[in-house]
C-alpha cells in the first residue's frame, strides 16, 4: 500500500488532532489538583467520619478497603476522579450514606490524594462532578 503525501498529511493531522484532545481532555492527579489547605481540612474529616472503619492510617480492615496505596491506585486507576467521589458520597459513611456535604466529600478526597503522595495545587479539588470528571486518576 502506498501513502501518498494528501495521505501522510491526513495521518499527522489525525494524531495531532487525538493529541490535543488528549491534553484538552483534563488533568490528572499528578497535576496538582487539590490545596494544602484542603487537604488539612479534609484529614478533620476523614478523622472524624472515616477512620473508624478505615483506620487512621488508611490502611482499611475487615470489610473496609485501604485509602491508600497499590491497592487502592489499582482499583481506582485510570479512573475519573467523579468515580470515586460518587462512590463515597453514595455510601460512605457506611452507617448515614449521602450525609456529608459535597465539600466535605472533595476535602476527604483531597486529604486521600496527599496521604497517596499525588501533589497538591494552586486549586481545590473541585466540588462539581463534570469539573471532577476531567482529572484522572493515575497510578505511576
Amino acid at each position: 500500500m502506498k501513502i501518498t503525501g494528501i495521505g501522510v498529511m491526513a495521518i499527522v493531522c489525525a494524531v495531532t488532532a487525538a493529541a490535543q484532545m488528549s491534553a484538552q481532555a483534563g488533568k490528572t492527579v499528578w497535576d496538582g489538583v487539590y490545596t494544602e489547605a484542603q487537604a488539612g481540612r479534609g484529614k478533620k474529616l476523614y478523622i472524624a467520619s472515616c477512620a473508624a472503619c478505615h483506620q487512621e492510617g488508611m490502611q482499611g480492615a475487615d470489610l473496609a478497603p485501604a485509602l491508600k496505596g497499590d491497592e487502592f491506585l489499582l482499583l481506582w486507576n485510570d479512573r475519573p476522579m467523579s468515580d470515586l467521589v460518587e462512590r463515597i458520597t453514595k455510601t460512605m459513611p457506611q452507617d448515614a450514606p449521602d450525609t456529608l456535604s459535597p465539600e466535605a466529600n472533595a476535602d476527604i478526597v483531597a486529604y486521600m490524594l496527599q496521604v497517596n503522595r499525588f501533589p497538591t495545587g494552586a486549586a481545590e479539588l473541585p466540588v462539581d462532578a463534570a469539573a471532577q470528571k476531567t482529572i484522572v486518576i493515575i497510578r505511576k
